[in-house]
């Protein structure tokens, strides 16, 4: 049976990370990190720039969308990367394909190679998060857990804010592919510096099964959706989107049944508790990324913001977000239920308040919403991510961790398509109105309650298990 974690130690503090041992490991992961936040940031920020230099108009949206395919993939796998090869060596296997896509992009002269480049990068970087999530387990003490997430949360805090600034001084000209090539360079010193810090951990396994079958099943709900945000016509877009719901669950059903697996055998049980903390991640996650899709055209359209200013708007709920974890790091385990109760209640009020603020052309009111969302993830998501894997049995440890931030791209991919939906059924496929942007704001919020709603219900669920009734391994 699964013990309990263990309550911090009292002399456990922020200091122990800046000590000889621990503050090289932080930035590891960190650094980790980094390379998927700014990456995605910098790129949808140098876009225009890179269609003006190598063409591709018409597929403006692909690089997005191939990145994201691929980060899917790359997390969905990681885990399973780490369980038959080595932590250490999954992750240095990772960084290849990272760096190949960055020089690929980098060099690309036409739409088709930047596409494959991006698609490289996506699978590297997705993969690379979700072994950092395993990395956690193996690299740091329980009582610091908290106080890494909350790290974590700054290296996404500070790629919202420095990724618009980033990727405007590199947007002039040519001057894109250096970008990429900078990036190839951090992740070759995230690649050289991991025999020195990652522990190698037990001998994997001498034979293990690739899981084609859920890969492909994966791949084509994945494909589905991301053509489901391309597409025009409402019908083929929702149609795309029930093709996704069915080889999603096709690909989660036999999963479970293989020999090896890319998930945990409790991903979509919510009778179990794992089950219901995954729900969260993937409910929370989904019902909020509309504010982040469409938060900035309508603060340009009906607010009258410049780019770069409805861009920091968006960003407070990033912002929100890394106050919130650093102010609750470290909170022993009696007082993690409620944090995540307090925190679930808090995301959901900000999701439902921006059904009223984002109308009423008040910014100062779309404000307090964006960091009130935010505020909410920040103080329950270490807590929850830390009693996900808690629940989970011995065997399913490893695929479990690296699963979290691969639900979490799930969520955020198809509630991205759902809300494309949405806008197009309200007339944004013509352009964007100071009218329709209002309802847009409006409708896509309405919609997404529920779902929110449904996450705060597990999320309460979840809390109410008592640790140490995991089940056996």
């Amino acid at each position: 049976m699964t013990e309990a974690i263990a309550e911090p130690t009292p002399d456990a503090r922020w200091s122990d990370l800046f000590t000889l041992a621990m503050l090289p490991r932080v930035a590891l992961v960190c650094l980790g990190i980094w390379l998927n936040a700014a990456d995605s940031l910098v790129t949808t920020t140098i876009m225009p720039s890179v269609v003006r230099a190598i063409g591709g108009y018409s597929y403006f949206a692909w690089p997005v969308a191939t990145y994201l395919l691929g980060s899917i993939l790359g997390g969905a796998s990681a885990g399973h990367l780490a369980h038959t090869r080595g932590l250490r060596t999954a992750l240095v296997a990772s960084t290849v394909p990272f760096i190949a896509g960055c020089v690929l992009s980098g060099f690309a002269g036409s739409m088709a190679p930047f596409l494959l480049g991006r698609f490289l990068q996506g699978i590297g970087s997705g993969s690379v998060v979700g072994l950092c999530y395993v990395a956690l387990n193996a690299m740091f003490p329980q009582s610091h857990y908290g106080r890494v997430f909350a790290s974590l949360a700054g290296v996404w805090g500070i790629a919202t804010l420095l990724g618009p600034l980033l990727g405007g001084l590199f947007a002039q000209g040519r001057e894109w592919h250096i970008l990429f090539f900078l990036f190839a360079a951090q992740g070759a010193l995230f690649a050289l510096a991991i025999p020195f810090l990652v522990p190698k951990g037990p001998a994997p396994p001498e034979e293990s099964a690739v899981p084609v079958r859920t890969l492909v099943f994966l791949s084509i709900a994945v494909v589905a959706n991301l053509a489901a945000e391309i597409v025009g016509s409402i019908a083929l877009a929702a149609a795309l989107l029930a093709v996704t719901a069915i080889f999603l669950v096709v690909a989660l059903r036999t999963d479970r049944r293989a020999d090896a697996h890319l998930f945990p055998r409790s991903i979509a049980q919510l009778g179990e508790p794992s089950g219901q903390g995954y729900a969260v991640v993937f409910l929370l996650n989904a019902s909020t990324v509309g504010f982040g899709l469409y938060g900035a055209a309508i603060l340009q359209t009906a607010y009258g913001l410049s780019p770069l200013f409805a861009g920091y708007v968006v960003g407070l709920e990033a912002a929100g977000w890394t106050i919130t974890a650093l102010l609750v790091a470290g909170r022993p385990q009696s007082a993690e239920p409620f944090w995540m109760r307090i925190g679930a209640s808090v995301a959901v009020a900000g999701t439902a308040s921006l059904i009223v603020t984002l109308p009423s052309l008040s910014l100062a009111a779309v404000m307090a919403s964006a960091v009130t969302m935010g505020a909410g993830f920040g103080l329950f998501w270490a807590f929850l991510t830390r009693r996900i894997q808690e629940f989970l049995p011995a065997r399913d440890k490893t695929v479990g961790a690296s699963a979290i931030p691969c639900v979490q791209m799930l969520g955020t991919a198809i509630g991205s398509a759902v809300c494309g939906l949405v806008a197009n059924a309200l007339g944004v496929g013509s352009g964007f109105t100071r009218v329709n942007v209002v309802d847009v704001g409006m409708w896509l919020f309405v919609g997404a309650l529920p779902v929110a709603l449904f996450g705060c219900y597990c999320a309460w669920k979840m809390s109410a298990e008592k640790l140490g009734a995991a089940p056996v391994p």
